[in-house]
């Protein structure tokens, strides 16, 4: 009897050795080897998301944005982090500063990971008001405010499914944050239709399997 148990014991061992090495096996044939391909199946594989998968996705890279004082902003010479992208126009109000403010509480609920992670601000065709510059440095001191240009953030979104369409004057439209990785490929947008805790499940659990 007691060799019978023995027996069995040593099948269910090499069983679960042979069940993980299937596993271990096929996630190295599934494992996409370029960056478009891993947004392709994390979308195809339907994941718990909240936001919005941007299809197809395209790097920000292009972007041509400038600080305050004139210096350009190239993604090649920035620390690797993940971003959120929030575009407008000079003056901060209504849907902007609501997108802010829940982009900011995102970041600070983010625990140990909001050191991987940082907030853009993009003033589009003209330089951040007085007024607005005031208003963000009191309320929101650790947001990265940049100009860019209207033209060419809708050049690169309009492809995809989730194109920039806020009319930055008058605030009408949708009002945007797209999350970007570590890469620089722009890979999911939020509305203020989602909460902040649905982009802090999201964001967590993409920084969770990502590199540091």
């Amino acid at each position: 009897m007691t060799e019978q148990v023995t027996k069995r014991g040593h099948w269910q061992v090499w069983l679960m050795i042979a069940i993980l090495s299937g596993v271990i096996i096929a996630g190295f044939l599934l494992f996409p080897s370029t960056e478009e391909q891993r947004n392709s199946l994390l979308s195809s594989l339907g994941t718990t998301n909240h936001g919005e998968f941007v299809l197809p996705p395209v790097s920000m890279e292009s972007l041509t944005l400038v600080d305050a004082e004139g210096t350009p902003w190239k993604l090649s010479e920035q620390k690797t982090k993940w971003r959120l992208l929030i575009a407008g126009g000079g003056n901060c109000i209504a849907q902007c500063r609501e997108m802010i403010y829940l982009t900011r509480q995102v970041h600070i609920s983010l625990g140990k990971y909001s050191r991987r992670f940082e907030r853009l601000y993009i003033a589009l065709d003209e330089k951040i008001s007085e007024e607005t510059v005031g208003y963000l440095k009191k309320n929101h001191p650790f947001l990265h405010t940049y100009s860019g240009s209207a033209q060419e953030l809708k050049s690169l979104l309009n492809s995809t499914n989730a194109p920039f369409s806020l009319n930055t004057s008058e605030e009408t439209g949708t009002m945007r944050a797209y999350l970007v990785d570590q890469q620089g490929l722009v890979m999911m947008s939020y509305t203020l239709e989602n909460d902040g805790s649905e982009m802090i499940e999201d964001i967590e659990h993409l920084m969770k399997y990502s590199p540091q």
